[in-house]
């Protein structure tokens, strides 16, 4: 499954993020997508979870606040 995180910074680093996102699963690839505003880029976090797993992983991290700012989460019901 995947999901979609924003509200992190375009200087997020990607081993950083993908160690974090381990402890909820094997993470297969992340998509950093930076068209619109590159300041705000958004995440797509490819997860081998099935989609009750991603739902509670997107419920647990959205509204967090990290560095500054709220991280947003949603599973990507299609690709």
């Amino acid at each position: 499954m995947k999901l979609l995180i924003s509200g992190l910074g375009p200087d997020t680093d990607l081993d950083t993020l993908r160690e974090r996102m381990r402890h909820f699963g094997p993470v297969l690839d992340i998509l950093v997508v930076r068209e619109g505003d590159p300041e705000r880029p958004w995440f797509i976090i490819d997860m081998d979870i099935t989609p009750d797993v991603a739902t509670e992983v997107a419920r647990r991290i959205d509204g967090i606040y990290f560095h500054g700012s709220f991280v947003h989460a949603r599973v990507m019901l299609h690709d």
